[in-house]
Order: C-alpha cells, then sequence, then structure tokens
C-alpha cells in the first residue's frame, strides 16, 4: 500500500501535500505525488527527493469547445498512461486543481480508497467532482462554500518548517511583502509606489517579488532612487520563509489557503489582497474568515492603491495592542496532518 498525493498547478495545492508527506516518511508510509508538468512541483519536489510523476494536463476552465473536446483526449491518453501506478490497496488524496482530475479518475477506475482535502473557502470544480465517491473530504475552513460530500474540518496542513509563534506584544515597523513563488505583478508594483512613503513614516520593508518579476520590480526600485535603500530588502524567493516571518511585523499577502494558514500559525497581523480572479472568488472568502479571527484586515484590488495600503499597514500599527492583539492570542492551529491522517486510518 501506498498514499498517492495528487494536485497541482500552483504552489497552494504543493505546499499541503508536503506536509502530508513529511509525515507520512516519519511514520515509513510509501507515498508518490501525481503532479502537472508546470515546473514548479519538479523544482520544489527534486530539492526534497520526494517521488512524482508528471501529468500533461491543462486547465479546463475558460477553454473553448474544440478546447475542451481536446483536453478531454488528453486526459484519456493520460488515464491510460498513469494507471500502472495505482494498485487496489492505494489510498489517493486529492489537493484540488486540475492535476488531481487524472488520479480522481484513475482512482475510481481501480477501486482505491479516495479522499480529499480542499484547501479554500469555495469548494473548487474538481473536487466537488470527485467528493460523492470520496470517503471523506477534509475542509480547512468551518464555513467552506459548495461543500459535497462526508466532510470533515481539518484546517490546512502547514510545512513543519513554519513554526507557531507568540504574537508580539509590541509591534515594530517591519513590512513583509510576500509574493509567492509566482508573485504578482499587482502587489509589486504597488509595494514600489508605496516604498517612500513607507520609509519616511520610520517602516522597513522585505519585499518577495516571485523569481519571474524580480528584475522589473528591481528595476522600478531603481528608477525611484530607492535600489539599495538600507530600509528595503529585495528578494526572489524566500528559502527560509520561518526566518523572514520572525522578522517581519506586519504582512502584505494574497489571500490563498496557504498563506491564510501560515499567517494564522505565526500570528501575524496582515493586509490581505484576495485574488480578483480567484475561481468564484474564493481568496475573498478566504481572506474573510482570517480577518473574523483577528488576522489583519482586506483591500479589495478595486479599491488597491498606494495611498490606501499605507493607510491600512499604519491602522494595524495604530491598532494593534487593542484591535489585534487579543484575537491573535486566541488563535487556535488545529493539527491537521494528524486529523487527516487518523481520517484515512494511517
Amino acid at each position: 500500500m501506498k498514499v498517492i498525493l495528487a494536485g497541482g498547478g500552483t504552489g497552494g495545492h504543493l505546499y499541503p501535500a508536503i506536509a502530508l508527506a513529511e509525515k507520512l516518511k516519519s511514520k515509513e508510509i510509501d507515498f508518490i505525488f501525481m503532479v502537472s508538468d508546470r515546473g514548479i512541483e519538479r523544482e520544489i519536489l527534486s530539492k526534497l527527493n520526494y517521488k512524482f510523476v508528471e501529468q500533461n494536463i491543462k486547465p479546463f476552465a475558460d477553454r473553448s469547445f474544440i478546447g475542451k473536446i481536446n483536453i478531454f483526449f488528453g486526459i484519456a491518453k493520460e488515464v491510460y498512461r498513469l494507471r500502472r501506478h495505482f494498485d487496489v490497496n492505494d489510498k489517493v488524496i486529492l489537493f484540488g486543481g486540475f492535476a488531481a482530475a487524472i488520479s480522481g479518475l484513475i482512482a475510481l477506475i481501480r477501486g482505491c480508497d479516495l479522499y480529499i482535502h480542499e484547501q479554500n473557502s469555495v469548494m473548487g470544480f474538481t473536487n466537488r467532482f470527485f467528493a460523492g465517491y470520496a470517503k471523506k473530504v477534509f475542509i480547512s475552513f468551518e464555513k467552506t462554500l459548495r461543500v459535497k460530500g462526508k466532510a470533515l474540518v481539518s484546517g490546512n496542513p502547514v510545512r513543519s518548517s513554519i513554526i507557531e509563534t507568540v504574537p508580539k506584544e509590541e509591534l515594530g515597523k517591519t513590512v513583509m511583502l510576500m509574493g509567492g513563488s509566482q508573485g504578482s505583478r499587482l502587489l509589486n508594483n504597488i509595494m514600489v509606489e508605496s516604498a517612500r512613503g513607507l520609509v519616511d513614516k520610520g517602516y522597513r520593508i522585505i519585499h518577495q517579488t516571485g523569481k519571474k518579476l524580480f528584475n522589473e520590480t528591481k528595476a522600478k526600485y531603481e528608477s525611484l532612487g530607492l535600489l539599495g535603500n538600507s530600509n528595503i530588502e529585495l528578494l526572489d524567493y524566500l528559502d527560509d520563509i520561518n526566518h523572514y516571518y520572525s522578522k517581519a511585523d506586519i504582512l502584505v499577502s494574497r489571500a490563498g489557503s496557504g498563506s491564510i494558514f501560515e499567517i494564522m500559525k505565526v500570528r501575524k497581523p496582515a493586509v490581505f489582497v484576495p485574488l480578483k480572479i480567484a475561481a468564484e472568488n474564493h481568496q475573498y472568502f478566504n481572506a474573510l474568515e482570517a480577518v473574523e479571527k483577528g488576522c489583519g484586515v482586506i483591500i479589495e484590488e478595486n479599491n488597491l492603491n498606494k495611498d490606501i495600503l499605507v493607510k491600512k499597514i499604519e491602522e494595524i500599527h495604530r491598532d494593534y495592542k487593542e484591535k489585534f492583539l487579543p484575537k491573535l492570542l486566541e488563535i487556535k492551529t488545529k493539527d491537521s496532518v494528524s486529523i487527516i491522517l487518523k481520517g484515512m486510518n494511517l
């Protein structure tokens, strides 16, 4: 018996699976990842020396009729090619995204025990499709919308490298923008535009741009005469993210589920800017649950500009002790990995 961890296309679908894999490895349970061929999974999993199989599959949404027909044929071809990796005694857990669909189909054909983990506050299309066939559906948020199947609130697994911390009694003035592996051009641009005002008000900036957007963001700082400023640290990626979490006081982030649960674990206040085009606006609902727990504030993309960002950062700093600290102290994080493994009888 082995566990097949299926999903990918983005780090948000991959990192919860990695958190589960860490525990499976410690329990000496065999596992393998079934992921997309976009390259992000290859880069991350190769560094961890985890076994993985890449699938040639594309997202289904926003395709023409002919495009969708071609994807169906591609899925059938991949099901035939990859079925040899699945045995009847295997346990298959889908982490969502288009890269989970093939494993879900093969699990049904092979008769494998099927499980689902939904990261976001609105259940995604692939997970909804397979939920009725799953032995259990693990959900991250208590108020997850469009849930199907036998649901159990597990929270979202966070990598063991993210250390749970106690919130600071006194908030400093270090702001960290987390752009993720892909980065966000919108957030990068707004932070560059806001940098002068923040630095003049005594803030220090840690700006993680995403690897592909590093050079263009660096050029923008240079054009404003801010490149090399001692109060601005520019990074393409955060290899030791826990080190930077410990340095940061206020975070600026998208509202993917992985980021939300990491931020709740390290108990930092954040400015969340949900991705406007996220399916069914799920990033907004992710952020809403975090804000209700006292983790920060939301700025929707339509309202985002440098003045609003600086204003919200200053509000968090000013109101931290009275408004945010008491709620951050009350946050209780779940042992999501253990809940999921118990639910899978592992």
